[in-house]
């Protein structure tokens, strides 16, 4: 069976008249009627009555125009939702993202383009910046918002979505409270809570050899996974602690922050995505994240 079959016999059994439908398919009468048998030859079923005077549906034929019709309706569909999909009006989209990047702009930034683009389905992963690579190689992500620091981007586009420095979160009353500023030597010997080693190695390695440089290492006293439990961590008293400055915009009972000045390295978050993905979609996903992109 054809799909030409299925227009040419829906024709016949609107028209009830053999020549008109022939004119509305634009095809010769004689073709048509042996496209039609054909048809019903395949089926084993009689669709339509035939007499010199008249053409009638048969309940079969009755029955195979109301599924025929479903067919077309759904493959019209299927067409326009397709060219939609390649102008970028409709699909999906999935979003990798780590913690620390709901404390930017993305959140706005998801919520402009979904504002502009409401036929596009939004999926989202919150984990870490090594659990999303594999994903955005393996096409499981579109594009992901991490932190990078020694990962291997090969194959991938990146865009620097937010780049800010460090501030130290510090205990209310605490006597760092009555400065303004602070430098990286003025926390020699203060206990410190620091991101875990094993989620960005590279990184920690990084704030170790600033403390070396400024001639003293950190006391360490306590290590977390997430930058919310740092600065939980740090209401409770135990400690002061290096976070990104946006951090500070995520008030917490109990912390203040400072700035810190100092040898120290930027916080960044890149949003990336793999060199072959030329999908409408993600390039006005990432139209409007340039929008909302802060780089300082």
């Amino acid at each position: 069976m054809e799909l030409r079959q299925i227009t040419y016999f829906i024709a016949v059994a609107e028209e009830l008249h053999f020549g008109r439908a022939a004119e509305r398919c634009h095809i010769a009468q004689p073709p048509l009627s042996q496209q039609i048998k054909r048809l019903e030859e395949e089926l084993g079923v009689t669709l339509l009555e035939r007499t010199s005077r008249k053409v009638a549906l048969t309940p079969e034929g009755k029955e195979f125009l109301i599924r025929c019709k479903d067919v077309r309706d759904r493959l019209n569909e299927a067409v326009i939702c397709i060219q939609d999909m390649a102008k970028g009006l409709e699909g999906q989209l999935r979003v990798g993202f780590i913690g620390p990047a709901s404390l930017s702009k993305l959140p706005r930034a998801i919520r402009a383009f979904r504002e502009r683009n409401p036929r596009i389905r939004l999926d989202f992963s919150a984990q870490s910046t090594s659990e999303q690579l594999p994903l955005l190689r393996g096409d499981r992500l579109d594009i992901a918002f991490v932190r990078l620091f020694g990962h291997d981007t090969s194959g991938l586009n990146s865009l620097l979505f937010l780049r800010e420095p460090y501030v130290l979160a510090i205990p209310e009353g605490h006597r760092f409270s009555e400065s303004d500023t602070l430098d990286i030597t003025d926390l020699e010997g203060e206990p410190l809570i620091f991101n875990q080693r094993i989620a960005q190695p590279a990184l920690y390695r990084s704030l170790i050899g600033s403390f070396h440089k400024a001639g003293f290492m950190p006391n360490i006293v306590q290590e977390v996974n997430t930058e919310q439990s740092t600065v939980a961590l740090v209401a409770t008293g135990l400690g002061c602690a290096l976070v990104p400055a946006s951090s500070a915009s995520n008030y917490r009972s109990g912390v203040i922050f400072r700035p810190l000045t100092g040898d120290l390295p930027q916080w960044e978050i890149t949003a990336l995505w793999k060199k072959k993905n030329q999908s409408a979609i993600l390039q006005k996903f990432l139209d409007v994240a340039r929008e909302f992109r802060e780089v300082h």
